[in-house]
């Protein structure tokens, strides 16, 4: 994959992520159907890849 796409997919993983966030902050009764464990294993994945694409795309060969 190419540094610049990782890079641009990595920043609209985080964009996304906070926009989430800020949703989720200001609707609490909104929920999924499962226990939060999963929920926050599903979110940690998330960041965990979008880190991962950052630091990449900023590494060399």
């Amino acid at each position: 994959m190419n540094k610049k796409i990782s890079r641009i997919i990595s920043i609209f993983m985080f964009i996304g992520f906070i926009v989430f966030f800020i949703f989720a902050i200001n609707h609490p009764e909104v929920s999924f159907p499962w226990s939060n464990t999963v929920s926050y294993t599903i979110y940690g994945i998330y960041l965990l890849t979008a880190l991962i694409l950052f630091i990449l795309s900023f590494k060399k060969k």
